[in-house]
C-alpha cells in the first residue's frame, strides 16, 4: 500500500505495531533467552571440563605413591561418578587400572578395564582398554575370555597389536602354528620394525611364510 503522507505511514505503523507488539516482543525474548541459554550451556561445560581435569590432575600427582593411593582413587571414583562424559573419567581408570595390575590386583583391575569399554565416549579408548583387558585375561590364564574379546572387530591402527596379543594367547595354549600366523600377520600390518614380534617367530621356528590359517578369527578391521 502506498501512502501519500508521512502522517499515514506513522499512523500505519503504530497500527501494525498494536496488532503485532506482543508476538514481536515474544519473539525477542524467546530469541534472547536462547542466546544467553546457550552462554549458560557452554560455561557450565567448560565448569565441567575445569573440574574434571583438576581431579585428573589429582590422579597424576598420586601415580606411583602408595601412601596416596586411596586420595589416588577417591579422584578417579569421583571422576567415574560424576564426570564420566569427559576423557579424564576414562583416562585415569586406564592409569588406575595398571596400577593394580603392578600390584597384583587383577580383579579390581579388571573391573577399571570393562568400566572404561563400558562407559568411555572415546573409540580409541575403549579398544585400548580390550587390549589391556585381553592381557590381564592372558596373564590369569582365561585364554579363552582374552581371545573372546581379540576376535571382535576392531580398527586398522590396532590391527598389528591385537595380532600380536593373539599369537600371545595361542603360543600359550600351545596352538603353535595359529601363534606364528597372528604374529606374522601382526608383523604384516605394522607399519615399525618390530624386532621383539621377530624373535616370537623364530622362536616358534618352522617356515616364516603365512601358510596357515588363523582360525581365531577375521582381520579388524576399521
Amino acid at each position: 500500500m502506498d501512502y501519500e503522507t508521512e502522517e499515514q505511514q506513522l499512523e500505519a505503523i503504530k497500527k501494525w505495531w498494536k496488532e503485532n507488539s506482543s508476538m514481536v516482543v515474544s519473539g525477542i525474548a524467546v530469541g534472547v533467552a536462547a542466546i544467553f541459554g546457550w552462554q549458560y550451556y557452554q560455561a557450565e561445560n567448560i565448569k565441567h571440563e575445569e573440574q574434571a581435569n583438576v581431579l585428573y590432575e589429582q590422579v597424576l600427582i598420586h601415580a606411583g605413591n602408595p601412601a596416596k593411593s586411596d586420595d589416588q582413587l577417591a579422584s578417579a571414583n569421583q571422576l567415574e561418578a560424576e564426570f564420566k562424559d569427559t576423557p579424564y573419567a576414562s583416562l585415569s581408570a586406564l592409569i588406575v587400572a595398571k596400577q593394580q595390575m603392578a600390584a597384583g590386583k587383577f580383579e579390581k583391575a579388571q573391573q577399571q578395564y570393562q568400566w572404561v569399554i563400558d562407559n568411555a565416549k572415546q573409540p580409541e579408548l575403549k579398544y585400548l582398554a580390550k587390549i589391556r583387558l585381553s592381557r590381564l585375561l592372558l596373564t590369569t590364564e582365561k585364554y579363552d575370555d582374552a581371545l573372546k574379546i581379540l576376535n571382535e572387530t576392531f580398527p586398522e591402527s590396532f590391527a598389528s597389536m591385537v595380532f600380536e596379543l593373539k599369537g600371545d594367547v595361542l603360543s600359550t595354549q600351545g596352538n603353535k602354528a595359529q601363534a606364528k600366523a597372528a604374529y606374522i600377520e601382526a608383523q604384516l600390518m605394522s607399519k615399525d620394525v618390530n624386532r621383539w614380534l621377530q624373535v616370537k617367530i623364530d622362536d616358534i621356528g618352522g617356515d616364516t611364510t603365512a601358510d596357515s590359517k588363523l582360525e581365531t578369527g577375521t582381520e579388524p578391521s576399521a
